[in-house]
């Protein structure tokens, strides 16, 4: 079976999407990457092992299953179709603790601009 992009190819689009996974990295690891984008789209995903208790919204400690962020780097949006001049941080949760994704935001600071956004299933 023959490769795909046949490598190697003076067509940087050959080579999108472009992937990379690391369980247990530190944020300062993607640094590079970060610095090597310039104006263009991205997202990068951290998955946790689950949420903290949030007792102000009613809710224990969260399982793994719902407990990722996602960085979009030069876009509002996940599908990366919409181009920002920043970044936007998306709270994934478990869609029975919704309220957990606006509590988890407050923790650092930062507002909510959207409302909550559901999955299909």
């Amino acid at each position: 079976m023959a490769e795909w992009p046949p490598y190697p190819t003076d067509e940087p689009s050959a080579y999108l999407p472009v992937r990379l996974g690391s369980w247990g990295a530190p944020v300062e690891a993607v640094r590079p990457f970060l610095g090597s984008l310039g104006d263009s789209p991205a997202t990068l995903r951290w998955d946790f092992m689950g949420w903290p208790a949030a007792p102000e919204v009613g809710l224990g400690g969260g399982g793994a299953r719902g407990a990722f962020v996602t960085l979009c780097v030069n876009v509002r949006d996940l599908r990366l179709e919409e181009p920002a001049t920043d970044h936007t941080v998306f709270v994934h949760v478990k869609q029975v603790e919704a309220e957990r994704a606006p509590w988890l935001a407050a923790q650092v600071g930062p507002a909510v601009i959207g409302d909550p956004v559901m999955a299909p299933y």
